[in-house]
């Protein structure tokens, strides 16, 4: 495994944690849009800064995820991570896609286990105070842990897709598989 595959796939893993992170915030602009929004005093201004804030944080998360997952050569490139190695391989024989599908299940593992406790303490507490679904506040926080339970098994279980529509996002001069292959290849056609 050379630096650049090292950093490549630790930048997305990074990505694809970052990319999730993103979900758990959905809710709370969607509690605070509510709050506004059933308010009889309607206060236009904090409803507008709500949605700007929210618009804003989807831009910068949508960067982020561009940047980490699908470019990181470029920013590998732009921060010169694989600079200043004394040696330019490690001795790692895990090609690069079993290392990210690893860490896709182990993320997905990650997502699963903290959304099923949180979903069953909402529906725990939803049942307490015997409301209606569309009337409790929880009602919303319950939808968003059933989505990121289930989100999280997908992940553990569907790690292949992923890991392949990762995959077909690089450019095809970035295939590191092929990279890591070749000097290999050549000196087994010089033999």
């Amino acid at each position: 495994m050379t630096v650049r595959s090292f950093w490549t796939i630790m930048i997305k893993i990074l990505g694809i944690w970052l990319g999730l992170g993103f979900l758990a915030i959905i809710p709370q602009f969607i509690s605070a849009l509510t709050y506004f929004g059933s308010n009889r005093n309607d206060n236009l201004f904090a409803i507008g800064y709500v949605v700007t804030l929210f618009l804003l944080t989807i831009g910068i998360y949508t960067l982020i995820l561009r940047l980490f997952v699908f470019k990181t050569a470029w920013l590998i490139d732009k921060l010169h991570l694989d600079k200043g190695f004394e040696e330019e391989k490690f001795e790692m024989n895990v090609p690069h896609l079993t290392v990210l599908n690893i860490a896709i299940i182990v993320i997905g593992g990650i997502v699963f286990v903290d959304g099923l406790p949180q979903l069953f303490r909402q529906a725990f507490v939803f049942l307490q105070q015997d409301n209606r679904f569309g009337e409790s506040s929880n009602s919303g926080w319950i939808i968003f842990y059933i989505a990121k339970t289930i989100l999280g098994y997908l992940l553990m279980t569907n790690s292949q897709f992923v890991v392949r529509f990762i995959d077909a996002q690089k450019p095809k001069h970035n295939n590191l598989d092929e990279l890591e292959k070749a000097p290999d290849q050549a000196r087994q056609e010089e033999l």
